[in-house]
């Protein structure tokens, strides 16, 4: 942990902006459409879940592959864990591995998308009767593919379903690898 001496604050507080709120903060005179972070903040919140609950899944594809291979490297994505470790069980003629690890594929695949792509929102400018207005939200996109919160929530369940899945695998190792191990038997 890092000490609690001249931690910087965040310039925009404990939030995730768009690149474009920044963009109208150092440049007002660009006149950039406004992006409506507050709109957005529960995706992000979502897309922290899904990221964090996808490390999890790769925490269990690297034990996985230690188990299946202690002397093998782990420091690699989760796409690259996934790849060794179906390589490492294809020989261990247990078809429901393959199921199993789709899921898990699926979860990499879907992961990918919530990180990587941008939030877009977009938005109508509302005017009031008595003058002015307001930009109102309208519709989200995550790339170009229209999202929101459900779809989002899709995606965590995805991912606990993956991490599920790849423990039952582990699991099933450290059993097998239990009965495995020679037992002692005690002299009388």
């Amino acid at each position: 942990m890092r000490s609690a001496e001249a931690t910087p604050d965040p310039p925009y507080g404990e939030r995730a902006v768009s690149w474009t709120t920044v963009w109208r903060d150092l440049y007002p005179e660009d006149g950039v459409d406004p992006h409506d972070d507050e709109a957005a903040a529960e995706i992000h919140r979502l897309r922290g879940l899904v990221a964090a609950q996808a490390s999890e899944t790769e925490e269990v594809l690297a034990r996985i592959l230690r188990s299946l291979d202690p002397e093998t490297r782990i420091n690699l994505s989760a796409g690259q864990l996934l790849g060794a470790v179906r390589k490492k069980l294809a020989g261990r003629g247990n078809p429901s591995h393959e199921q199993v690890l789709g899921t898990v594929n699926a979860a990499i695949l879907r992961r990918n998308r919530v990180l990587h792509d941008a939030v877009t929102i977009g938005s109508v400018w509302r005017e009031y009767a008595t003058g002015g207005g307001e930009w109102q939200p309208v519709i989200a996109f995550l790339g170009d593919d229209e999202s929101d919160e459900m779809q989002l929530r899709s995606d965590l369940s995805l991912q606990q379903e993956a991490t599920g899945a790849a423990v039952r695998i582990l699991r099933e190792l450290a059993t097998v690898e239990a009965a495995e191990r020679p037992t002692e038997v005690a002299e009388s």
